[in-house]
């Protein structure tokens, strides 16, 4: 491919030949923000730098601002690229005693500290950060997944040189897949759609004979009574197809 054709974007289904959709992207908070958004893969949090779809990234910086709101931290972390990335950790809500304590201005603690993720961060920390993106209010996020402390500089030299190397052999150029690997993954979808279409045609004609049976025992019961009332049709689940990149792609990350 040339610099002067058009970038193509496959299909989900071929995510899982990417090599970057089930890996952790180490990359600055400016390539962070500059990944970009296609329509149709935002359900599933899912970025673009170039064509290569990117979902999972790592990120190192100092810690600039700490927010807390209900049930989640947000700390800001600015890796002196001229881009901060905030990154949105999961913690316990308060109970309802806890709550109520402090509305009523009562100081106690919400619980012991081993209860509370890395509340061992602080502002001025380097801290090294693994999650998934997501957009919020525009901005690009990163839900964290793992976070550790960056205790000394040959680290984050450490980290710079693998965004180097990411960025020369990975990003530098498009993903580029052959018709041959293209078409087999079409088929392979196809297969997998057909699968899924008999299987919940299935569920559903064993849910009408079990009804239909069920119903029968009632009219035995009541001696023949027609009243008795039929038994409520549930509406089947729908199924969906999964796609390769998402099947088992936490323990792909080692998480």
């Amino acid at each position: 491919m040339t610099s002067a054709e058009p970038l193509v974007y496959y299909p989900a289904y071929c995510f899982h030949l990417s090599p970057t959709i089930n890996k952790w992207c180490p990359l600055r908070a400016v390539d962070i923000q500059g990944l970009e958004c296609r329509p149709g893969f935002e359900a599933d949090n899912v970025f673009f730098s170039l064509n290569h779809p990117i979902r999972w990234v790592r990120v190192v910086g100092v810690v600039v601002a700490i927010d807390e709101y209900y049930g989640r931290r947000i700390y800001t972390v600015d890796d002196s690229t001229g881009h901060c990335i905030e990154c949105s950790l999961d913690i316990p809500k308060p109970t309802d005693s806890a709550r109520q304590n402090l509305r009523n201005g009562s100081a106690t603690t919400a619980g012991p500290a081993e209860d509370v993720p890395h509340s061992d961060i602080d502002i001025g920390m380097v801290i090294d950060v693994k999650g998934s993106t997501k957009l919020f209010r525009d901005q690009k996020q990163i839900n964290i997944q793992k976070l550790q402390r960056v205790r000394s500089t040959d680290q984050e030299v450490q980290f710079w040189n693998k965004i180097r190397d990411f960025q020369r052999d990975v990003l530098s150029r498009p993903w580029i897949l052959e018709k041959r690997e293209l078409r087999r993954c079409k088929k392979q979808y196809m297969a997998d759609v057909d699968a899924e279409e008999r299987k919940k045609k299935k569920k559903k004609e064993n849910g009408y004979v079990l009804d239909n049976s069920v119903l029968g025992r009632q009219v035995s019961t009541k001696g023949g009574d027609s009243r008795s009332k039929p038994t409520e049709q549930k509406p089947v689940a729908k199924t969906e197809v999964r796609y390769p990149h998402a099947e088992g792609q936490y323990s792909a990350l080692g998480l």
